[in-house]
């Protein structure tokens, strides 16, 4: 069920970013060779998994804070991916960004099993849009599902058109 949420949370999230950033969006189709750097940004920005927990399994110290074993520590994505240390304008949509060292996701021995699943699924459907003469635009309001786990889109009702 998570890969299915994952995956049409990237995409249809991919589309609202467009949407939100036609110059990211006009960038992108006049240079489809930024494509691979696309998918990690969008990844990245989206952050389609939008927290995980860990239960500490020893004493440890995470930046000055002490966690005690067994402690639940809450990685919140959207946080972590618009880290201003790691991201310089972290708070922009950078189609170009490289490198981009995003927590999407995951990492080490938590790191996603389909990340390479993905992130093709994610190429093949920017590289298809890009492909096509097509306009899109809002029709209604984007409504989002309502979770603390799953960033995602409820409803995005959209017209399609050829300029």
């Amino acid at each position: 069920m998570l890969f299915q949420e994952t995956t049409r949370n990237s995409i249809s999230g991919s589309v609202l970013a467009m949407i939100e950033h036609p110059q990211q969006f006009a960038m992108l189709r006049s240079h489809p060779a930024l494509i691979p750097s696309a998918v990690e940004e969008l990844i990245r920005w989206i952050s389609p998994v939008t927290r995980v927990m860990r239960t500490c399994a020893q004493d440890s110290v995470l930046g000055s804070r002490p966690i005690r074993a067994s402690q639940k520590v809450v990685i919140w994505n959207a946080s972590v991916n618009r880290d201003e240390d790691v991201f310089p304008a972290a708070d922009r949509l950078d189609l170009a960004r490289t490198p981009n060292h995003h927590l999407g996701f995951g990492y080490g021995e938590h790191f996603c099993l389909g990340a390479h699943l993905a992130r093709l699924e994610l190429r093949v459907f920017l590289e298809e849009w890009m492909a096509r003469d097509i306009e899109v635009e809002p029709a209604l309001a984007v409504e989002r599902v309502a979770s603390n786990f799953a960033a995602g889109i409820k409803r995005m009702p959209i017209r399609i058109s050829t300029p």
